[in-house]
């Protein structure tokens, strides 16, 4: 069953977005766990410019999977990661159609 990771950026560390090197780690990482994603990206301002956080969904078993994998992540090891949401979801509709 997959989880749901919803985290904020922390106020004091957005500018850690800026750091080429720390977002090539953030995406090669992402890539090498690709195979339990279910969906991956960044929350948005009402501009749709601005970062505000992250949002994933996890294909994994355990909340012990799901935090490890979160943990790992370069952007939470370098403090960007605030205010984390993370629970089970039950996948109603996916893709527009209906699940059950």
């Amino acid at each position: 069953m997959p989880w749901v990771i919803i985290s904020e950026d922390h106020p004091d560390r957005r500018h850690l977005r800026q750091d080429d090197a720390l977002m090539q780690e953030h995406i090669d990482y992402e890539a090498a766990i690709k195979d339990r994603i279910l969906a991956a990206g960044s929350t948005r301002s009402d501009d749709g410019e601005t970062p505000t956080g992250g949002l994933l969904i996890l294909d994994v078993e355990t909340r012990e999977e799901a935090e490890a994998l979160f943990n790992a992540d370069p952007f939470t090891r370098a403090g960007l990661r605030a205010n984390v949401i993370m629970t089970r979801w039950f996948r109603a509709f996916w893709d527009r159609e209906q699940q059950f």
